[in-house]
């Protein structure tokens, strides 16, 4: 039976352990996320009737239920990518 020892790729942070590729991810999840928000909010919400609509209420419920569950995309820990250089890199159109 061996017992090697785990090996972390990337660096370990005090506040949290993440890789650059995670947090540029996260980063990319959160773009798109605000890119679908937009349009649901701004355009497929009205079409239904608006937010006085089962419909209207549902999505915008949904659409709330996404940032709040993914932690707004692990928001917090947001500014450890900028030492990873992956914070506002690269256009992820």
């Amino acid at each position: 039976m061996s017992l090697q020892p785990y090996t972390i790729e990337g660096e370990v942070l005090p506040e949290a352990v993440l890789s650059a590729q995670a947090m540029a991810y996260m980063n990319f999840a959160r773009i798109e996320h605000d890119r679908l928000e937009q349009i649901v909010r701004h355009i497929i919400i009205p079409m239904v009737g608006g937010y006085e609509t089962a419909l209207g209420e549902a999505l915008d419920r949904h659409c709330e239920q996404v940032r709040r569950f993914s932690g707004n995309f692990c928001w917090k820990h947001r500014h450890l990518g900028e030492s990873h250089g992956v914070v506002g890199k690269g256009d992820m159109q």
